[in-house]
């Protein structure tokens, strides 16, 4: 008989190019019930002839398992979260998972429809990092239906009782800004996405939860708890805002050192605000380490090629997904965890850019 390698292979074809009955070539391909060896053979040996290929959804409905586990994540071109693909994609693949990767550009609606799909194409499990909002009701409704669901990197209070891995955010920002303060630095601004959230987090109680704040608002806390337990000032002029983006990172630096607000070192809370403070700094001619010590986010190549070569605060990326399949894993063998959450230190790689003050 000709191949049908080019085409849809269904059991029906394998039975009759073995000459066998379908029921007969169904318990051969399917490894369930019994068959006599010549008839194994014949099914395994036209099967291969004519290119046969299990149906995906039809395999989960008899075995329960589909063997992948779907990751949904806000942004798949940001380097964080390719980094933490590769992680959690190499792990997975380990435990003979497969992952299929849906990107939300944080959009709730997004979010929702790729849950939605990915529950149908039944996934056996989800790693999200979800949209911020305060009602996640399609992540909500996997849990109810008793769907292992691992949170990555963020956590809103609706989600409180799912797991978590992340950075310790609070730990990075406290790295950054006692490294300043000890070369010396008292004048240190940093540039933020949380801004408005400066007054709450003064006043936080020392137990609070914070595994629901923002990461952004969480690395502000880290920068307040260092000046505070160093005993040094916080000038709330020094805290710069900036949206998510290189662009307005730039401006609000460029509109710091033109106020002339005299600080010595510059903290940047993510990797693309990094890109748009070193920009600023550039267009004004200051000299890094010189005029002002310079810390950046996430150890990016190009940290590593300008002169002089930044200072970062480097985030386990690849740890990071391989810790959020393992733990999703072990949900999937009914293995409970020593802790609900995980949390990631972070850590500090000096370089040319970061001085005593002068």
């Amino acid at each position: 008989m000709v191949s049908r390698r080019n085409q849809s292979v269904t059991v029906i074809d394998v039975a009759r190019e073995a000459g066998v009955s379908k029921s007969s070539a169904a318990r051969v391909l399917s490894g369930r019930g019994s068959a006599s060896p010549a008839t194994q053979r014949r099914v395994t040996e036209a099967a291969q002839r004519l290119g046969y290929r299990p149906n995906a959804l039809a395999r989960a409905m008899v075995s329960g398992s589909s063997h992948t586990i779907a990751a949904v994540i806000p942004d798949v071109a940001n380097a964080f979260f390719s980094a933490t693909l590769r992680g959690l994609t190499d792990a997975a693949r380990s435990a003979g998972f497969e992952v299929i990767v849906s990107n939300t550009d944080n959009d709730a609606d997004v979010e929702a429809r790729s849950l939605e799909l990915l529950a149908e194409k039944r996934a056996d499990g989800f790693v999200v990092a979800p949209v911020f909002q305060d009602a996640p009701e399609a992540i909500t409704r996997l849990v109810e239906d008793g769907t292992p669901v691992v949170l990555l990197d963020r956590r809103m209070p609706a989600l409180a009782d799912l797991p978590l891995v992340s950075v310790d955010h609070v730990g990075a920002s406290r790295l950054a800004t006692e490294y300043l303060i000890e070369l010396g630095h008292r004048r240190i601004a940093i540039v933020t996405e949380a801004p408005d959230r400066l007054t709450d987090l003064r006043e936080l109680p020392p137990d609070a939860e914070i595994s629901s704040l923002r990461p952004s608002t969480q690395r502000l806390l880290g920068y307040v708890q260092a000046l505070d337990d160093h005993g040094v000032e916080l000038d709330q002029d020094l805290v710069l805002e900036s949206d998510y983006d290189a662009g307005s990172a730039r401006a609000a630096v460029s509109a710091a050192l033109d106020a002339g607000l005299g600080f010595t070192a510059l903290y940047c809370t993510d990797a693309i605000v990094t890109l748009g403070a070193y920009n600023a700094v550039a267009d004004h001619q200051v000299a890094v380490p010189d005029d002002i010590s310079f810390i950046g986010f996430d150890d990016q190549e190009w940290t590593t090629l300008v002169r002089p070569s930044i200072t970062v605060i480097d985030q386990p990326r690849h740890e990071l997904g391989s810790a959020a399949a393992t733990r999703l894993l072990a949900q999937l063998r009914d293995i409970d965890p020593d802790e609900r959450d995980l949390r990631l230190p972070a850590h500090l790689i000096p370089r040319e850019s970061t001085a005593p003050p002068r």
